[in-house]
């Protein structure tokens, strides 16, 4: 009776705090510099409200969604999340499951601790990859080769990482991938027992997808060791067409959040966005994609498909960023409480929680079908995207 016991995401993220050690804790729930960031991704989420329609004919809401030739079951998936065995161990494993049984997209990241051949294997076509920008134009073809190869059907290629990021709880915990065996770090592991054990059956995170690219002999304890030898520091619209030429299937760019950069990425042949702030990782002075979904939907029209991220944390949520415009929506944090709180059942556990509280919301607005959210919509002046 899971949906008794952890009835939120909110129970999950609790249980899933007592259950890691600080350093993995810090990683998953930490933003940047003063974190001022996670505070203005919930507060746009909160300042969306709705005008609900109580009295039409009642029938079951239509969640199915059309994206690139293929219909998905629910208009949400599972956003990349980096170094995600440290967080917990085979969690991409677990994820990339839950998202083939119920029919929507599993993102995984380059920097993910799981191979692309592994989740190609449990996941097929709902399998989406993330792309780093990658010094080398070769090494980037062979990793979107083998995503091709391994059943990846849609590519993602984030742009918001021009710059190193001041992630100052990872800083003081010293955070290295695997983590290091410190004295510090060896007491907050054992004080974590299941956390351990399920490290110890997994084994410690690597970087699996990046490891036939790696020097001889090189230490890589952290994303920031990869950016010395193999990352590229951001990328540009000439960097974005080598991609765009090496993958043959759709293809998104995660963090734009300007219309220059929309309209750029729809020139090169792009076919959607994930507007993004990093989840408020990169830095905590961005807006929130929702008050840039407006102004690029103005400028893009239907050209391009627009999918959001960052701030996410309930099936209301989605349904605020469809009102929106959003025509999809990605959570990254949701799912990886659900995963850190209770292993391999909370996947499946953090995807029933979502449906439900999606059908809850649309059918509490009196609105049976996703096109017809925007009619809905209170634009308060709390609410209003500022120009």
């Amino acid at each position: 009776m899971l949906i008794n016991d952890y009835p939120s995401i909110a129970d999950l993220e609790a249980r899933a705090r007592r259950r890691l050690p600080k350093f993995a804790w810090d990683y998953l729930a930490g933003g940047a510099g003063d974190e001022s960031g996670l505070l203005h991704n919930r507060a746009a989420y909160d300042a969306v409200r709705f005008i609900p329609h109580y009295l039409p004919a009642r029938k079951p809401p239509q969640t199915a969604t059309m994206l690139f030739g293929r219909s998905y079951d629910y208009p949400f998936g599972v956003a990349p999340i980096g170094q995600n065995g440290l967080i917990w161990p085979r969690s991409a494993e677990y994820l990339a499951a839950a998202a083939k049984k119920a029919n929507i997209p599993f993102c995984l990241s380059m920097v993910g601790t799981t191979g692309i051949e592994r989740i190609g294997r449990i996941a097929g076509a709902n399998a989406w990859f993330q792309l780093y920008p990658l010094r080398d134009a070769g090494v980037t073809r062979a990793v979107l080769d083998r995503a091709r190869d391994a059943g990846f059907s849609t590519l993602i290629v984030t742009v918001d990482t021009p710059a190193g990021r001041r992630t100052l709880r990872d800083q003081r915990n010293g955070l290295t991938v695997p983590p290091r065996l410190s004295a510090h770090n060896i007491l907050r592991m054992f004080g974590h027992p299941e956390w351990l054990a399920a490290t110890a059956r997994a084994g410690m995170p690597r970087f699996e997808t990046l490891l036939p690219y790696l020097p001889k002999d090189a230490d890589i304890t952290g994303v920031s060791a990869l950016t010395r030898t193999l990352m590229a520091q951001g990328t540009d619209e000439k960097g974005l067409e080598v991609v765009r030429a090496a993958w043959q299937g759709p293809m998104l760019v995660k963090g734009a959040l300007s219309v220059h950069d929309a309209q750029v990425c729809r020139a090169i042949g792009v076919q959607g966005l994930v507007l993004s702030n990093h989840g408020g990782r990169q830095s905590e002075a961005l807006l929130n994609p929702l008050h840039a979904l407006p102004r690029i939907r103005d400028a893009v029209g239907g050209s391009l498909c627009l999918t959001v991220d960052s701030g996410v944390r309930s099936g209301l949520d989605v349904v605020r960023a469809l009102a929106l415009g959003a025509e999809f929506v990605f959570l990254g944090r949701a799912f990886m409480f659900a995963v850190a709180a209770l292993g391999k059942a909370g996947a499946d556990h953090a995807v029933e929680l979502l449906s439900i509280e999606l059908k809850q919301a649309l059918g509490q607005l009196g609105c049976f079908e996703l096109a017809q959210l925007p009619r809905h919509l209170h634009q308060t002046a709390a609410s209003k995207p500022s120009k």
